[in-house]
């Protein structure tokens, strides 16, 4: 144990993960750093998570901290009873059917030595459930880093929410914001990187499973959501020009990335849908070329065609990541 050793609370959610749970909950047990607690937090699960959960605190019942709710609440609901039951200094968050890599805790604790950092993330491997293979990893590039509020949100978030640990007293009394059912984790880090300095800690120290039923996957679903986050920030800091613009650019970056996905998909129906979105984020002078745009967009014959080379170039980017 380093010098500087803060209790650290990993704060697990899950909902029906009894296969995967107990790998998630091994992943912090085989960290390096002893002075920690794992809180996890069931949603009322209707399969045996809750079971798997209560016989690792049987196995270690001065770690493993249970939250059983009794009836489902919700992801920001779910998320909230695991972190008002956080004890610790730092917290890190981990989805239930996610993984810490060796080492984690460890390091990333190093960061918050510096009293100013008062939250970290670091770059992690998203990986297919089904395959097991590497995807693409997160933050390998200089562009992606993100350093400070104004980069978190105008970058659109930090990929892989369970590289996350923050500075718990930094962190809004309501914890995550009650006004967000799903996609809560957004604009809880916005709001502790709003108190004080955001540190990347390098190496990949995590890995993201890819299944096709995470709030990853369905971004067009909650596309209102994540821009009511903007919306809100926006408001909360309106003296402040750099907030603005990154809010601006935020949206633009959010609303763009999933209009990419839909062209790649070839689905003439969403990328309609998005034409409005998109042009609330466009300034004047660019909205008649944006109009333009979604008028070859919205032909299906060009939007077959143009799907197949950008989903070719779309994993070319990955395999260079």
């Amino acid at each position: 144990m380093t010098a500087y050793s803060p209790k650290v609370s990993v704060m697990i959610i899950t909902y029906n993960q009894e296969n995967l749970i107990a790998e998630t909950i091994q992943s912090v047990l085989d960290q390096d750093y002893p002075n920690l607690e794992i809180v996890v937090a069931d949603d009322a699960s209707t399969d045996g998570t809750a079971k798997v959960i209560l016989e690792f605190q049987c196995k270690y019942p001065e770690i493993v901290k249970p939250v059983l709710n009794k009836k489902n609440l919700g992801i920001t609901g779910n998320s909230n009873a695991a972190f008002f039951a956080c004890t610790g200094e730092l917290i890190a968050l981990l989805g239930g059917d996610d993984l810490f890599l060796p080492g984690k805790i460890s390091s990333q604790v190093e960061v918050f030595n510096d009293p100013a950092v008062v939250l970290s993330y670091h770059p992690v491997e998203i990986f297919d459930h089904h395959t097991n293979e590497t995807i693409f990893i997160t933050n390998s590039t200089k562009k992606e880093e993100i350093k400070d509020v104004y980069e978190l949100i105008s970058k659109g978030g930090i990929p892989g929410a369970s590289s996350v640990m923050v500075r718990k007293s930094n962190c809004p009394a309501h914890g995550f914001h009650p006004a967000f059912p799903v996609v809560s984790d957004w604009i809880f880090c916005i709001e502790v990187a709003a108190t004080g300095q955001v540190r990347e800690l390098a190496g990949v120290y995590g890995k993201y499973r890819k299944h096709g039923l995470g709030a990853s996957d369905r971004t067009l679903e909650l596309l209102d959501e994540s821009l009511r986050t903007l919306e809100i920030i926006s408001k909360q800091y309106p003296e402040d020009v750099r907030m603005q613009a990154a809010c601006a650019r935020g949206g633009q970056r959010y609303i763009a990335g999933e209009l990419f996905r839909q062209v790649i998909k070839g689905d003439v129906a969403n990328v309609a849908r998005l034409e409005n979105y998109m042009l609330t984020y466009t300034k004047s002078s660019r909205y008649l070329f944006v109009k333009l745009v979604f008028v070859f967009l919205k032909n299906k014959i060009f939007l077959t065609v143009a799907s197949v080379p950008l989903a070719h170039f779309k994993n070319f980017l990955k395999k260079r990541a």
